[in-house]
This record gives structure tokens, sequence and C-alpha cells, in this order.
């Protein structure tokens, strides 16, 4: 029996985390997303894989950590001889969503014993979650989605400034000395005019004014969080993220009150979450304002500074 770990080449995190495991003695295989799928047969319940490196059953699998990156194509060049534009990317398509049913089966098999899988991790739906939060009574800001500069600037007059982000999560992509990255942005009456008319659909939500940040990493039914003074630095005050490497902000160890940590296990217990990191707001009226779920996002931003030793406790939970 062995612990089957799913992650991109590249991966910090998986590789910590892995070193724990030879510590603890306990036996992996770590599968990347550049790692190509030989062969996949399955018969009934039973459901082989072979990589170049390794074969294994689904049936010997004891634990299964979906960390990111997707699964790699069983037969990546078999459309290479395909001409035509629109059939190759028809048979592309196609072809994906079979994987993608294949990838479903496998981790099905797995069950109970996974720690995320790469189906519930790269479907959340930013919207569908603030509306889930808002059925279990979790605060979040007021929300609109829209494509046009017209609609922006109503929201702006009736709820103040606003912040910008993508509808979807999405990594940072390094190309060379190219870092390409989606974060938060202010938007107010005075730069809404700088939106073309039209846009690619967006998230817009009203600023909360706020005492600090908070970072949380959920694992199995424990919160582990920090509170991100990013308020007392201009370059940080709407989102962190735009981090100061200079003059980093201050941050602290951080217990959520029961009530919120309960509302919250409600919510990753609906989208089948067991490990995530979610990002909320204190506010300046003392309210904790839940922004958004990031099943893959990195975590050694709240680790490292409050000790909390998350790749022991990753290993040990595997």
């Amino acid at each position: 029996m062995m612990i089957l770990i799913k992650s991109n080449e590249q991966d910090y995190s998986t590789t910590q985390v892995i070193k724990w495991l030879q510590y603890l003695e306990k036996p992996y295989l770590r599968i990347n997303d550049t790692t190509p799928i030989n062969n996949i047969t399955t018969h009934r319940d039973d459901i082989s894989i072979t990589t170049p490196t390794a074969s294994f059953n689904t049936k010997d699998i004891k634990r299964y950590w979906y960390r990111r990156g997707a699964w790699a194509s069983t037969q990546p060049g078999a459309l290479g001889s395909i001409k035509e534009r629109w059939l190759y990317r028809y048979l592309k398509y196609f072809t994906k969503e079979a994987e993608k049913d294949i990838v479903g089966l496998i981790e099905s098999e797995l069950g109970s014993n996974a720690l995320n899988t790469f189906l519930n991790s790269s479907n959340i739906n930013k919207t569908k979650v603030l509306k889930s939060c808002r059925a279990l009574g979790i605060a979040v800001p007021e929300t609109i989605v829209t494509n046009t500069r017209a609609e922006v600037t109503a929201f702006i007059q009736t709820h103040g400034d606003v912040i910008t982000k993508a509808v979807n999560n999405i990594d940072p992509n390094i190309k060379g000395e190219c870092f390409v990255d989606v974060t938060t942005k202010l938007i107010t009456l005075d730069t809404v005019d700088q939106l073309p008319e039209k846009f690619h659909i967006s998230v817009f939500q009203k600023l909360v004014k706020k005492q600090f940040e908070i970072r949380t990493f959920f694992l199995i039914d424990r919160f582990y969080s920090m509170a991100i003074f990013s308020q007392s630095d201009d370059q940080t005050k709407v989102d962190f993220r735009n981090y100061n490497f200079k003059k980093p902000n201050r941050v602290v160890p951080y217990n959520l009150p029961m009530k919120v940590e309960s509302k919250l296990r409600k919510l990753l217990a609906e989208y089948t979450l067991k490990s995530a990191s979610l990002d909320l707001i204190y506010s300046e009226e003392g309210e904790y304002i839940f922004l958004e779920i990031n099943p893959i996002g990195q975590y050694d931003m709240v680790s490292v500074p409050c000790n909390y030793y998350l790749d022991l406790e990753i290993a040990k939970n595997l």
C-alpha cells in the first residue's frame, strides 16, 4: 500500500511534504503533470496505470493527495497529423473530455482515501461559492459580475469604490523574464473611464475597509490562520498579494472564532474539500468578511511565519 501524489514538477511544497514522507518511512509515488500516462486499463473496479517509471493499481493506493496540475494526456501526439484546424480543435476537445471522465473514474475509485481531487479542486466557481456563503450566513462583499463599463459605473455610484478580480482562479505564469499574474485592483469613479465600454466578464466587489486580512489554511478538520496587517502599506492596502518585498507586511498567528470556523467547515464540506486556503477580511466594523477559496494555493506563507509546520501535518495525514 502506498500514497499517490498528483502535482506539478516545480511545486516546492510537494517536495517538502515528500521529504517528511521519507522521514516517516511512508511509501509514495509522485505523478507530475508532465509525467506521461503510457497505459490506463479498467476492468470492473480494477484500474491499472502505467507511466515510464512505474506501474500501479488503484486498489494498492492507501491515500491520494491531489496537490495541483492536470493529468497528462495518454496520447499527447495522437492529433499531430491532423491538418484541418477545425477538426484538430474538435478532436482535441473530445479527447480532453474523454480523459477528464477517466480521471474522474480513477479518483472516484480512490474515494474517501483522497485528500482533495483534480475534479473538486479545479472546478471551484467563485460566484457560486459566494452564493453558498450567503445561504450559510457567511458575510461576503456586495458583488456583481459584468462585462460592461456602464454596469460598473452604476455599481460604484451605489456602493462607492470597488475592486475587481478574475472570475476564476488562475496560477501565475513565468516565461523567461516575463511574469504574468492576476491580482485584485481598485476602481473608482475617477478611474472607471479607463475601462473599455465592453471587456472580458469580470467580478466587481464593494471595497471593504479592513482592520487586517486573514489567510487560513484548512486541513482535514483544523484551520491554521494568520492575520496580515496589510492596510498599513499603500501597496498592499487593497490586496496583500500586491507584495511589498522590501518591507513585508507584519503577520501573526490568529484564531478564528469557533462560530466562523463552523460556518466555513460547512462551506468546505459542500464542495468536498479536505484542504484549501481561504481569504477573509476583518472589517473596520469588526465583521469577518469572506473573500474566496483556493484549493491549490501555496500555504508556506502561512506555515513558515506562524511555525505551523504544515508540510509535516500533511505528511502525517497521508
